[in-house]
């Protein structure tokens, strides 16, 4: 592979200047003098043999190929940062560092407890940063992955071999409702599924949501009486009404016995496998491996689902 021969500093000052669009203030930020960075700008455009910057009326506006660039240098800096910055060690009872998790809620109530207390456990100048999911995570999972940590998200969204995982644990779709409602039996045909009044999560952020797509292989669209943008929610929504839910297995568990009922559908659903995603460029971070580490450890941890139990002979 052939890499072009450019100072490295270089590329630093060309971000400043496509960020600020200003020799003055780009100097300024990356500590040269006014000459020195239009002696840089003069490299960078013989470089890349186009002007990056022109002048407009009374200011500079960047040519297509420099709006190209800028789109790029941000995340190449800062994967550039974190490559340069690898250790060979990480002590976790020393270290202060920040990691960035992003999840659903539902992964947040079941995970979070013991992946914070291993943290404060054993790296007590540790923080972590939990993020809510967003719309990208689907459409763009590389690009998701290059801004935090790590994603934790159901394998089945995702078919990208480039991205390094991590399996943590398995979940299964269940449906319940409160304890008190008797509208519908303990277990449901295709139409009582279908006529019931359901609480909902997420459908704007991926199209169809998971819960909605498992319904769907039943055959069953379901009628929306609540829609929610959050998992951990819905099972305490139903208390006191006749609406349905599907949550997840291991947040029902976490609910009073007496609040809901599980009901039985006309088929059962797959299971799910919420798997760890980080992006390529930290399999150099031994901190990052020491995270990760800790967090798949966590989820051992966790107490098996009545599904996962071996059955008894």
């Amino acid at each position: 592979m052939h890499i072009p021969s450019l100072d490295l500093n270089l590329i630093v000052v060309l971000h400043a200047l496509l960020e600020e669009r200003n020799v003055t203030r780009a100097g300024e930020r990356v500590g040269l003098s006014q000459p020195g960075t239009s002696t840089a700008l003069a490299r960078l455009r013989r470089h890349f043999n186009d002007p990056l910057l022109e002048r407009v009326g009374g200011q500079y506006v960047l040519t297509p190929l420099a709006q190209a660039l800028h789109g790029q240098l941000g995340r190449t800096l800062d994967d550039l940062q974190r490559l340069l910055a690898a250790q060979p060690q990480f002590q976790p009872v020393t270290a202060e560092r920040r990691f960035v998790v992003q999840c659903s809620d539902a992964v947040l109530e079941v995970l979070g407890p013991r992946l914070l207390a291993a943290v404060a456990r054993v790296a007590p100048r540790v923080s972590l940063d939990f993020r809510a999911m967003s719309e990208t995570v689907v459409s763009d999972l590389l690009g998701t992955v290059r801004e935090i940590d790590v994603l934790i998200a159901p394998r089945e969204l995702f078919s990208s071999p480039e991205v390094p995982s991590a399996e943590l644990y398995q979940d299964r779709w269940v449906c319940v409702t409160w304890r008190g409602n008797q509208s519908v039996p303990d277990r449901l045909t295709r139409e009582e599924a279908a006529r019931a009044r359901w609480v909902m999560p997420f459908k704007h952020q991926f199209g169809a949501s998971p819960s909605d797509a498992a319904m769907a292989a039943l055959g069953i669209d379901r009628h929306c009486a609540v829609r929610v943008e959050n998992f951990a929610v819905v099972g305490r929504l139903v208390v006191g009404t006749d609406l349905l839910v599907l949550s997840h297995e291991r947040l029902v568990a976490q609910h009073p016995e007496q609040e809901l009922r599980q009901l039985a559908l006309p088929m059962s659903l797959p299971p799910f496998t919420e798997v760890a995603w980080w992006h390529p460029v930290r399999q150099l971070d031994p901190g990052h491996s020491w995270f990760i580490d800790l967090l798949t450890e966590q989820a051992r941890g966790l107490q098996r689902t009545p599904a996962e139990r071996p059955t008894s002979a």
